[in-house]
């Protein structure tokens, strides 16, 4: 999926329960991590850049998909949440606080993998969710096809309406009681 579309997810799905920021980043790092280093090491050793498109296969970047296999593993999320737990329960934070905001801390990067999982076919950067156990992957449709860039945007869509039709309703909910008060 596109990075903008994963940063949207990301922010969507934890509106007001961590910051906006930490929450696209956490939605994009998957493929940030493995791509940016892939860059700069084509750069420093002079590989032409990859064009992406229609005929690209994951071996024509295999120092990404090195790094991807790992950054796009349900291991690494139960690993970041481990690492949120501890940390927040090592400032004082009670365990419901600890479980709650790992939770919301690592839910876009699982959900870019769960994406990401049907949206990448065999050939171009097949989501190994189950690496470093498992190899086994599902071959999924380019997410730029048609109709999955679509139903990406149906979702993300009908996301943000309900997200901010309740931010809306909890506003109004709020004015009421503080005139019922008054």
């Amino acid at each position: 999926m596109d990075v903008f579309s994963h940063w949207l997810w990301g922010q969507g799905l934890t509106r007001n329960k961590i910051s906006w920021k930490v929450a696209g980043l956490m939605g994009v790092l998957p493929d940030l991590v493995a791509f940016i280093p892939n860059s700069i090491y084509m750069a420093i050793n002079g590989i032409e850049r990859v064009r992406v498109d229609e005929n690209s296969v994951t071996a024509d970047m295999p120092f990404a998909w090195s790094i991807y296999q790992w950054s796009h593993s349900f291991f690494i999320v139960a690993v970041l949440f481990g690492c949120a737990y501890f940390w927040l329960q090592k400032k004082g934070y009670s365990k419901d606080e600890c479980i709650q905001t790992s939770w919301y801390f690592v839910l876009p990067w699982l959900v870019h993998i769960l994406i990401d999982i049907p949206g990448h076919s065999i050939e171009f950067f097949p989501t190994p969710f189950l690496h470093p156990f498992s190899d086994m992957m599902f071959d999924g449709v380019r997410w730029s096809t048609w109709w999955f860039f679509g139903l990406n945007l149906i979702g993300l869509i009908a996301l943000w309406y309900f997200v901010l039709k309740r931010e809306k309703d909890q506003s109004i909910e709020e004015i009421a009681d503080t005139a019922a008060r008054a």
